[in-house]
């Protein structure tokens, strides 16, 4: 208290000087904070990305964004030109390499002696019966064409942009799906046609855009709920007034901690104000509550100071270790996510210490009184210890039902399910998965180390992998070389087909490579012939689902390739996404166990008593299982948002705990156990419940996203926040009581 008088309050303007300079720094830091609209945010550059960067510049990027249309019939006249007059514009965006279209779909067709590669329908004239027979027989010929490019019913098909690659610009994206949709807003469609977008881009960038919308929601309702809620606890104006200029000092402070860290506003870090803000309250109220239970007096700043500094500065400690542990994460945008906010915990408490405390002498000077809280916090000390075994009872049937909840959990992310059924972005996902078998796909790379890909014996291993993936329902089309030379077989042998099949010699496939004079090959087959795609696409999004497919494609890879001189791997966008979800998951048990060990650890430090680190394990552990096997029961998954819970609730539920027993330890140098348990349930239970609600509101702005992984984030953690006050104002008091009866 004394150092504080000396060096701090005696000195105002040079701290208030210093404040000032950071906000202004801060201020330039957060105006250059970067947009992120891209899913490669997420992914983590290792290996695996090393190798999809090289497939990438080979093949193309597998990442397409799909423009669908729907029609009573894609062959009419009528949707054919308009096919074809998207297909031309795009050709010309500078973000796209090339664009696959019903109108520009390579046919191959021939003779005994030759075969001709031209464009299915071209500038044929569809109004005419005969030329609309020969097109649709040759169309149902082709499995490159039928059910891939047109569903079997004719009724759908979709153009496929390509996009040019353009490695690590994350706003390409946005550029293109931008464009594609300017130029569909300016050329509609005529009657009787649908337009339906989709692919990797198109996702990426609309949870960038819901990400917008949010930030435009979160910050003025958490602000005004905040502001509004602490008026209603502490029905203090200026009190009210000063939390509000620390709620805009800790929202800047963490987007320049955000840029300062190499990170951007994405949906993985787009929580990061809200919660900064409604974290930063909490040192707040408690810091004011002090200062106004103190008597009037010339050192009652000092004294509020003295009382909380230390608290205070633990609790930011270990929210901060619940943020920092999630550095261990493989996943850029969460590690970013995790060091912005583990700064934003202690340039908060600086802030506290420093603006807050200089203000308190003129927030005295208004008018303030107990909210109602106090009718509920004063009735909970007068009758301790009656209840403590009713507590305990009820604990124990939560843990069990939550012991059982945890056994129902599962890991499972499907992107789509992400937005609201209501959003066109679904929507028009679920139309191109039921009619056109999907857009996302799973690529399979082999790159031979020896030979090549026109080795007959080769192809016929890729042919038994495809047949292998056909029968799997999972799977809707399977594009791969095999394809290609099986319809040069059956060209070259005037369209009989019994000669569907692979060529039977080496010599008979490389008189075809001679032969073809079509581009889209180039897509499955490298230029020196060493390096084959086999492209499988699918309409399931489900991570669990496509993770076990996946090991199992790899099995199968193994036995075919296996004692072979080939690297045959499983690459692609969807696959990269899938195996980041996991890594997600699994890190942040690692996470959790590091914040668990850290803070209880510092717990057991600072408190210098066992019996008193020992209790405050079961009322912070508690929140979290208790969370999880909710999320069991009710069948919420694992996936991006709420596998990062644990490790950051774990640091913030813990806060009012540090309070709590920091009190107790004081109180039972004068007085017995259970009259301490009361003089700290009165003195901090008011505190610990209005921190509580403030988190809990500010957490429940979050359930006004458009995006569902921000809904049940903000809905578990509220619901952490609530069962974590339960369990400091009825388990750690029943625990406290139970410990003293038995020993």
């Amino acid at each position: 208290m004394n150092w504080y008088e000396r060096y701090v309050l005696k000195h105002r303007r040079i701290w208030l000087f210093v404040v000032g300079l950071f906000v202004v720094l801060a201020a330039w830091q957060a105006l250059h904070l970067p947009i992120v609209t891209s899913t490669d945010a997420i992914i983590p550059r290792d290996k695996d990305w090393a190798y999809y960067e090289e497939f990438r510049q080979e093949f193309g990027a597998d990442d397409a964004l799909v423009v669908a249309l729907g029609a009573e019939d894609v062959l009419s006249p009528q949707v054919v030109s308009y096919i074809r007059l998207l297909t031309e514009a795009f050709e010309e965006f500078p973000e796209v390499e090339d664009v696959l279209s019903l109108t520009n779909v390579e046919d191959i067709f021939g003779s005994e002696e030759d075969f001709v590669v031209e464009p299915l329908i071209g500038d044929r004239d569809l109004s005419d019966p005969q030329v609309r027979t020969w097109v649709e027989d040759r169309l149902r010929k082709n499995p490159l064409i039928y059910g891939n490019l047109v569903s079997h019913d004719l009724q759908a098909t979709i153009i496929l942009l390509r996009t040019a690659y353009r490695g690590e610009d994350l706003d390409f994206e946005n550029r293109l799906v931008k464009r594609v949709s300017r130029f569909l807003e300016g050329h509609p469609p005529p009657a009787g046609i649908s337009v339906h977008l989709s692919g990797w881009p198109l996702v990426n960038v609309k949870m960038a855009a819901f990400m917008n919308q949010d930030l435009l929601v979160f910050v003025p309702v958490s602000f005004v709920a905040l502001c509004l809620l602490v008026y209603f606890f502490l029905r203090s104006l200026r009190a009210t007034l000063a939390m509000a200029l620390i709620l805009d000092l800790s929202l800047l402070s963490a987007m320049a901690a955000l840029k300062l860290v190499g990170g951007a506003l994405s949906p993985m870090t787009a929580i990061l104000a809200p919660l900064t803000m409604a974290l930063s309250l909490a040192d707040v109220i408690h810091v004011v509550t002090a200062y106004f239970r103190l008597p009037s007096g010339p050192r009652r700043v000092a004294l509020a100071v003295a009382e909380t500094w230390s608290p205070c500065f633990l609790t930011s400690l270990t929210t901060a270790i619940g943020f920092a542990s999630l550095l261990l994460s493989r996943i850029p945008s969460i590690r970013e996510f995790g060091a912005a906010a583990a700064a934003a915990m202690f340039i908060e408490y600086f802030f506290t210490f420093t603006v807050l405390v200089f203000l308190l002498p003129w927030i005295g000077r208004g008018s303030w009184k107990e909210g109602p809280l106090r009718r509920v916090v004063d009735p909970l000390a007068r009758n301790y210890p009656r209840w403590w075994k009713v507590s305990l009872l009820c604990f124990l049937i939560v843990t069990g039902l939550s012991l059982y909840g945890v056994r129902q959990l599962r890991v499972e992310s499907d992107i789509i399910e992400y937005f609201h059924h209501s959003t066109k972005v679904y929507q028009d996902a679920r139309f191109i998965d039921h009619k056109l078998g999907g857009v996302h796909t799973i690529e399979i790379s082999l790159k031979a180390q020896e030979g090549d890909f026109l080795d007959p014996q080769r192809l016929q291993k890729i042919e038994e992998l495809s047949q292998f993936l056909r029968k799997d329902p999972v799977f809707t089309e399977i594009i791969s070389p095999v394809e290609f030379f099986k319809l040069m077989n059956r060209a070259f042998h005037a369209e009989d087909e019994r000669y569907y099949c692979l060529p039977k010699t080496r010599a008979l496939v490389s008189q075809y490579m001679l032969l073809y004079g079509g581009t889209e090959l180039e897509h499955f087959l490298g230029q020196d012939e060493t390096w084959a795609r086999i492209s499988a696409r699918t309409p399931v999004h489900n991570s669990a689902v496509l993770n076990e497919k996946m090991r199992a494609i790899q099995a199968k890879l193994n036995e075919l390739f296996g004692k072979e001189a080939v690297e045959a791997r499983i690459t692609g966008k969807t696959y990269l996404v899938n195996r980041t979800v996991d890594d997600i998951v699994n890190c942040q048990v690692e996470s959790l166990a590091l914040a668990a060990v850290l803070i209880f650890g510092l717990m057991f430090l600072v408190l210098r008593s066992f019996k008193l680190g020992l209790l405050s394990v079961a009322p912070n552990l508690f929140p979290l299982l208790a969370n999880l096997g909710i999320m069991g029961l009710f069948g919420i998954p694992l996936n991006t948002a709420t596998a990062t819970i644990s490790a950051v609730a774990i640091g913030i539920a813990v806060d009012d705990t540090i309070h709590f027993l920091v009190r107790y330890q004081r109180a039972r140098r004068t007085f017995p156990p259970v009259e301490a348990v009361r003089q700290t349930l009165r003195s901090k239970g008011l505190a610990a419940i209005t921190t509580s609600l403030v988190l809990i509101i500010g957490f429940l702005v979050l359930t006004t996203s458009r995006f569902i992984p921000t809904v049940q984030f903000g809905l578990l953690c509220a619901l952490v926040m609530f069962l974590a006050l339960l369990a400091d104002l009825f388990l750690l008091p029943a625990l406290i009581k139970a410990w003293e009866k038995r020993f």
